[in-house]
């Protein structure tokens, strides 16, 4: 009622990244970010859903090689299927403004795409090599402090021990970072990952 048009700074909507943000946020997080600048593109990851006439012969390595998404080579008639799902606009024609839209195909990308898989999994790895000898608690810390740059509240700590007891009852055989992975990715497809508050 005091602020219809949202002008004043007593709050600040909430704002998604970009689908190139939330790839090289990804990299980051995991720790498998190449800094380098400059140098030749990458190839971009050809799956078996992106086919088409003049499809390059060499498919790019899954995550890029580490490079940032401005480093992945952009060929029109084969783009990455996870930046499409996040706006990454087409190169038929020049873009004024980039759509910002909220669809569930971001969401499934983030649950089903390898790309984002591969990453926990990274992440997981650093976690394990970073803080062998840590408890649960302190990896779940370390765990927001790297994904999200903030300490988890209370609750959020006791639903992530919660979470990693049903986890490894789900994967009782398997190795520890195999749940440390699940969890990892749970916490990737969390809304704190992919917008600014």
């Amino acid at each position: 009622e005091v602020d219809p048009a949202n002008l004043l700074l007593h709050r600040m909507p909430v704002r998604r990244l970009e689908g190139e943000a939330i790839r090289d946020a990804l990299l980051v997080t995991s720790g498998r970010l190449d800094p380098t600048t400059y140098g030749p593109p990458v190839p971009i990851h050809l799956t078996d859903f992106i086919i088409g006439r003049g499809r390059p012969e060499v498919s790019g390595p899954l995550d890029g090689a580490g490079r940032r998404s401005i480093y992945v080579a952009t060929r029109r008639n084969f783009l990455s299927t996870m930046m499409l799902a996040f706006d990454y606009p087409t190169p038929f024609s020049t873009v004024g403004r980039r759509n910002v839209t909220n669809v569930p195909a971001q969401v499934l990308t983030m649950m089903n795409d390898p790309f984002v898989h591969e990453q926990a999994d990274v992440w997981a790895k650093r976690l394990m090599h970073e803080l062998p000898n840590a408890d649960e608690t302190a990896r779940v810390v370390w765990l927001f402090e790297t994904g999200y740059c903030r300490q988890p509240s209370p609750d959020e700590l006791r639903f992530c021990v919660e979470t990693l007891d049903e986890l490894r009852t789900q994967y009782a055989g398997d190795a520890e970072s195999v749940v440390w992975s699940e969890l990892c990715h749970a916490l990737l497809n969390s809304n704190d990952f992919i917008y600014l508050k």
